[in-house]
C-alpha cells in the first residue's frame, strides 16, 4: 500500500524487527530492488546497527529526538565523534569481546516530556562537564567530510574508548 502511489521516497520504520535473519535479508533484498526499480529514496529507521551498516549510504543518529551525528556510513561508524554513537558502537557484540560483557551506556533515556537543561544525554554521558549542563549544544560541522554533530566536544573528538584524543 505503501508503494501504490508511486511515493518518491518511503519511510521504512523498522521494517526488519523481530526477524530472523533469512527473513530480514530477503526483506531488506526486496527494499533494495524496489528503489531501484522505481528510482525511490528510502529512509530506513532502525536500532540495529549491523542493518544500517549494510545497507545505507548515510546515517543519522538520534537521541531524545533529535540528531546527534550524521554522516556517511563508514565515516560514522567507522569514527563516532558523539559520545551517544559510540556507546551505541560499543554495545554491539563482536567476534573480539567474545566472553565479556557488553559495555552498557549508563542511566536511561530521559522523559521527552521533561528534557533537561542543557544537553540531553548529559545525564548519561561520561564527559559531561559545566558547559553541558546550562547550553544545548547545536548540530555543527564534526570532523570529516560532510560530518555533523551535536556535541561541545566536537573540538576535541573523542576515541572509540571514550577518552579525548
Amino acid at each position: 500500500m505503501a508503494l501504490a502511489l508511486g511515493p518518491e521516497v518511503l519511510i521504512a520504520d523498522e521494517p526488519t524487527t523481530a526477524l530472523d535473519v533469512t527473513v530480514q535479508a530477503q526483506i531488506l533484498e526486496l527494499l533494495a530492488e524496489i528503489q531501484a526499480d522505481v528510482d525511490m529514496g528510502v529512509v530506513l529507521i532502525t536500532h540495529d546497527l549491523a542493518v544500517a551498516a549494510e545497507i545505507a549510504d548515510d546515517l543519522v543518529v538520534m537521541y531524545a529526538g533529535r540528531v546527534v551525528e550524521s554522516g556517511a556510513t563508514a565515516d560514522v561508524l567507522g569514527d563516532p565523534q558523539h559520545p551517544y554513537t559510540q556507546g551505541l558502537f560499543q554495545s554491539v557484540p563482536s567476534a573480539e569481546r567474545r566472553g565479556q560483557d557488553l559495555p552498557a551506556i549508563p542511566g536511561t533515556p530521559p522523559d521527552l516530556m521533561r528534557l533537561p537543561s542543557g544537553c540531553p544525554f548529559r545525564p548519561r554521558c561520561p564527559h559531561a562537564h559545566d558547559r553541558c549542563v546550562t547550553e544545548r549544544p547545536a548540530l555543527q560541522p564534526a570532523p570529516g567530510e560532510l560530518r555533523f554533530g551535536a556535541c561541545h566536544l566536537l573540538d576535541q573528538p573523542l576515541s572509540p574508548e571514550g577518552a579525548a584524543r
